[in-house]
């Protein structure tokens, strides 16, 4: 497992400037399953329910990121085909303050797909900065589960993206 690109630019800073707010690039994917309940996932430094998805690497498309995030994170395999743009995401309700006090801007692609394939599987593993100039192997999901859109978890994060899902589910 590599080093992220974004960990070896902040670690080459001075320490004052390591966690200034950055901006970030990536996917996220609203999972529906047959009953249109939409899947989540419980993050294991945050005790936070939230999206699949995540940052997209260098040479990257978006599509490219939901899906490979997708995978890593549940399991579940998608087609390009099968994702629908559902909005483009960012400005302060994708601020972000990591557990290592890493700030950050993210800017978001949401996807929603119905169509996948796979087994649920939450056993991926991230590299996680310590802020100690140590950096561990962690699982990064401790859980996976459909929700109704009626019934969300009261720890929840994306809830702007879960908004505009809402809307565009409205719309049809």
């Amino acid at each position: 497992m590599e080093l992220s690109y974004i960990l070896k630019l902040r670690n080459a800073l001075k320490p004052e400037y390591r966690h200034m707010p950055i901006f970030q690039s990536g996917s996220a994917i609203i999972v529906e399953n047959e009953n249109k309940e939409i899947l989540l996932e419980e993050k294991i430094d945050r005790n936070v329910w939230c999206l699949p998805g995540g940052l997209q690497e260098l040479g990257e498309t978006f599509e490219e990121v939901a899906i490979r995030e997708l995978y890593e994170e549940t399991g579940l395999q998608a087609k390009k085909e099968d994702l629908t743009l559902i909005d483009v995401i960012s400005g302060e309700s994708r601020k972000d303050k990591y557990p290592n006090g890493d700030e950050v801007y993210n800017n978001t692609v949401l996807y929603v797909v119905s169509k996948y394939t796979g087994k649920l599987n939450c056993d991926y593993e991230e590299i996680t900065d310590k802020n100690d100039g140590k950096f561990v192997i962690q699982k990064e999901s401790k859980d996976l589960k459909f929700f109704n859109i009626n019934n969300l978890p009261k720890n929840l994060m994306d809830k702007d993206s879960i908004q505009r899902y809402i809307e565009y589910r409205n719309k049809e």
